[in-house]
């Protein structure tokens, strides 16, 4: 497996940035950083889920929130 190289110098002070603030060596500030975003990327609720969360919230509404009533004035 090869190695990873920041030939980017903008993405290496960022990196330095990073390390200098949590107090540790620019490859783990780099490891902790991509560690953290992949967490964050398999938090995020797949649509799916979005969907059956929405169901399960209006499923206790009941026939009254899905009869449609036209405006006033229309009737």
């Amino acid at each position: 497996m090869g190695k990873l190289s920041i030939r980017d110098e903008g993405v290496n002070d960022l990196a330095e940035t990073l390390a200098e603030m949590l107090g540790v060596t620019k490859t783990e500030a780099v490891r902790q950083a991509i560690q953290h975003e992949i967490e964050r990327l398999r938090s995020i609720p797949t649509i799916e889920d979005q969907i059956a969360a929405l169901q399960e919230k209006v499923k206790d509404y009941g026939f009254k929130s899905t009869h449609i009533v036209p405006p006033k004035g229309k009737r």
